[in-house]
């Protein structure tokens, strides 16, 4: 048993009794802590106080956990609770942060972005340079989505100290542990997930700047090109929300699309599960008039007007309303692109059949950029895995292709997730077998399996039990190892010397008895016999 405080959003103050209390952190994760206890007597106070954002503190470390879920199951006299939390950094997907910044900025200035207004504040942990976000934005989203952006920009790591957001280039240390199967572990085990592999990956550089031609004569309110749709678009923003509507006096996300559409002659209308066979499905980078859809093609949940490359508006939810936002603070499933209003966006004017000579409705509206190409694994050959495609990659800031071949590489995901986990005999005593480790999640050390193989690995996920009387396990995760085409082609050469090995035949197999093969046997009544 383990008492553990609790504190309700009054600030009432109480402790329960909990058993089996796990804690378990994961890298690049919110750490959470289960636990169960009965609502007996000693309980009573903590049993009323299940709630909504109560506040559940680890007495062993201080670290906070907000309650995510309560499920009491009657059993005699009481209820038995099992409760699951979450660390209270995950507070910051209540703030949405409305703000944005572009350009080159430094670590400290996306963390002022992120905690202005907040409980929240910043620790940098290492000499980390700026990030330069051209064109695309930061901000305008979830804290949580805007933290996950901070860490793939700047390529860094965090972990968390209640509100401290600590960030580093990469937590943990190195050669912290040794473990050795059925020395000072019970058991390695090794899981190797084949279903994230990708071999073969297509993308694009910077898109290089045209100059659109445009028509010299009439209105261009209505013809889409030269950014009109994306202008007319614009106007709206701040619409509300309205469920099922479809006009400028409130409006859902299908609803604002269908009028933006109409307002340039292509017929629309809702619901999303319609706009979205209306045209090719296409990919980034996307195009001024492109609709974007959130969910399965066939059962799709959301759509947004795409106003460039970049950006996109939408009717949100009631909350926000009509709004615009950098595609990349939540991107889309898939696009599609309408032929007609395609056409209207690259017309560059007046789509009218008037075939005047002082109007130039010529122009190529092919995109360009400055490279382009496509990266095939080693293991896309034919006679491996073959080709597995990756969703296309682009970049707005990359300009030479031996650059985009780097990234294209690094996006390619041509190896199984490979995952090793121990259940620890040992784990609570500070040497075992002379053998110090030192665990944490980041932390980087060894294992060495039954059959002698040492592994290089790091700690993923880390689950230990508060409660020492507990008769439940620890346990600790490890990966990713990658294994290099060696390890692949080894592998089949082996199977190979195994096929020479193998019997020349299949062993014959005796079929399943069925009804029909059961005799059918005849018994003589007793008036049947001989007199």
């Amino acid at each position: 048993m383990l008492n553990l405080p609790i504190r309700s959003p009054a600030g009432k103050e109480a402790t329960v009794q909990a058993y089996n209390v796990v804690v378990t952190d994961t890298l690049k994760s919110f750490p959470t802590m289960n636990f169960s206890f009965v609502g007996n007597e000693t309980n009573e106070a903590a049993e009323k106080m299940i709630m909504p954002r109560v506040i559940i503190t680890d007495p062993t470390t201080g670290q906070q956990y907000r309650i995510a879920s309560s499920n009491p199951v009657p059993t005699g006299k009481y209820r038995i609770y099992a409760i699951t939390t979450i660390h209270i950094a995950h507070d910051l997907h209540d703030y949405y942060i409305e703000n944005t910044v572009t350009g080159a900025q430094s670590l400290k200035a996306c963390c002022d972005l992120l905690t202005s207004g907040t409980k929240f504040e910043c620790s940098i942990d290492d000499n980390i340079g700026n990030h330069d976000f051209r064109s695309n934005s930061l901000g305008n989203a979830h804290g949580d989505d805007i933290l996950s952006s901070i860490a793939t920009a700047f390529e860094v790591e965090y972990w968390f100290d209640n509100y401290t957001i600590h960030f580093a280039k990469e937590i943990g240390k190195k050669d912290s542990f040794v473990f050795i199967d059925r020395v000072n572990t019970s058991k390695i085990q090794v899981n190797e997930d084949y279903t994230t592999i990708t071999t073969a990956i297509k993308g694009t550089g910077k898109q290089i700047e045209q100059q659109t031609s445009t028509d010299t004569g009439g209105d261009d309110s209505t013809s889409g090109g030269n950014g009109a749709v994306a202008s007319f678009a614009r106007q709206y923003a701040g619409v509300p929300y309205v469920w099922g509507g479809s006009s400028p006096s409130g409006w859902d996300c299908s609803g604002f699309v269908a009028y933006v559409y109409n307002h340039f002659g292509i017929p629309m209308h809702q619901p999303t599960t319609y706009e979205e066979y209306q045209g090719q499905v296409v990919g980034p980078p996307y195009q001024e008039g492109d609709m974007l859809f959130w969910g399965a093609r066939g059962s799709t949940y959301h759509v947004a007007l795409a106003l460039d490359s970049n950006t996109l508006m939408m009717a949100a939810n009631p909350e926000r309303g009509t709004v615009i936002q950098a595609i990349n603070a939540w991107p889309p499933a898939f696009g599609v692109r309408n032929s007609a209003m395609a056409a209207k966006v690259g017309s560059g004017g007046d789509d009218s059949s008037d075939d005047s000579s002082d109007t130039d409705t010529s122009s190529d509206t092919t995109t360009q950029y400055t490279c382009q190409g496509e990266y095939d694994s080693p293991m896309a050959a034919d006679d491996k895995w073959g080709k597995i495609w990756a969703d296309p990659f682009s970049s707005d800031t990359i300009t030479d292709q031996d650059t985009l071949m780097a990234a294209l590489k690094k996006q390619v995901h041509d190896y199984p997730d490979v995952q090793y986990t121990t259940d620890w005999i040992t784990f609570k005593d500070a040497f075992s077998h002379g053998i110090k480790n030192e665990i944490a999640v980041g932390n980087y050390g060894y294992l060495r399996d039954r059959y002698g193989i040492d592994v290089n690995v790091r700690i993923q996920s880390y689950t230990r039990y508060r409660d020492r009387d507990t008769k439940q396990t620890d346990t600790v995760t490890f990966g990713n190892k990658i294994f290099g085409i060696d390890e692949w082609n080894n592998r089949e050469s082996q199977a190979n010397s195994a096929l020479h090995k193998a019997p020349k035949k299949p062993e014959t197999v005796t079929p399943p008895v069925t009804f029909d093969d059961i005799p059918t046997i005849n018994i003589k009544k007793e008036s049947d016999k001989d007199g």
